[in-house]
């Protein structure tokens, strides 16, 4: 009788185990399936599949990570901004140094800032290189943020540190001098200009078209800045 009652405890206490690394099991072949539908290029599936996972194992990092990309390739960016927040806070270690998690802040940071919606730029801008410290394009897309804004300071800073990751980028040259430039400082700023038109091998065109897209959206955000602190004289 003693023998029957220890053998019906330890089943209560090993089932539970049991079905719960079954359950994992069963979770981690329906990302392995999303990945490979995410492979062929079927995002639809490889969705369906991570959600499959995530019904069985909520807090299975690795779902929320292969999700997140899959809705970045989408174009679900918010989606899959939410999708990596969550890996961050299951497995850090999984988003950290990871440009996937990055180029998801970095695009959205980069279409805020182009709707002028600086504050939601930066931030996005601080969370790409938490994300990936060495992404040069993610330094470059904040100074020009800052450049908006008006703060040349920190808009030059933000260009020298892309620079020094990586100096093959002609947009960054043209935008640091027109930071230069806006500062007073013409000879370095001709310097940035000449630069960026050598790596741009010699194709004024482009560069001057990008310039004064820039140099327009600088001129709306002065404008609206200085209707708000005519709304709160």
């Amino acid at each position: 009788m003693k023998r029957l009652f220890f053998i019906a405890i330890l089943g209560i206490l090993v089932f539970p185990s049991y079905a719960l690394g079954q359950r994992s099991q069963s979770a981690k072949k329906y990302v392995k399936q999303g990945i490979q539908s995410f492979s062929r290029g079927d995002i639809a599936g490889a969705i369906a599949y991570y959600d499959r996972a995530l019904s069985i194992d909520p807090k299975l990092a690795a779902a929320y990570l292969n999700r997140g990309k899959a809705r970045r390739a989408g174009g679900d960016l918010d989606g899959a901004i939410a999708d990596f927040e969550t890996v961050w806070e299951l497995e850090p270690g999984l988003a950290a140094n990871n440009r996937d998690v990055a180029q998801a802040y970095l695009n959205r940071g980069y279409i805020r800032s182009n709707h002028l919606d600086l504050d939601g730029a930066l931030s996005d801008f601080d969370r790409a290189i938490g994300f990936d410290p060495s992404d040069a394009d993610a330094y470059f897309k904040r100074g020009r943020a800052f450049l908006i804004e008006g703060n040349v300071k920190f808009a030059i800073a933000d260009f020298d540190k892309s620079i020094s990751l990586d100096d093959r980028n002609p947009l960054v040259y043209a935008e640091r001098g027109l930071a230069r430039q806006t500062e007073g400082k013409t000879d370095e700023a001709q310097k940035d200009f000449e630069r960026g038109l050598k790596l741009n091998h010699d194709l004024r065109l482009m560069l001057d078209m990008h310039l004064l897209d820039l140099q327009m959206q600088m001129k709306e955000m002065r404008r609206r800045q200085a209707a708000f602190q005519k709304n709160i004289a």
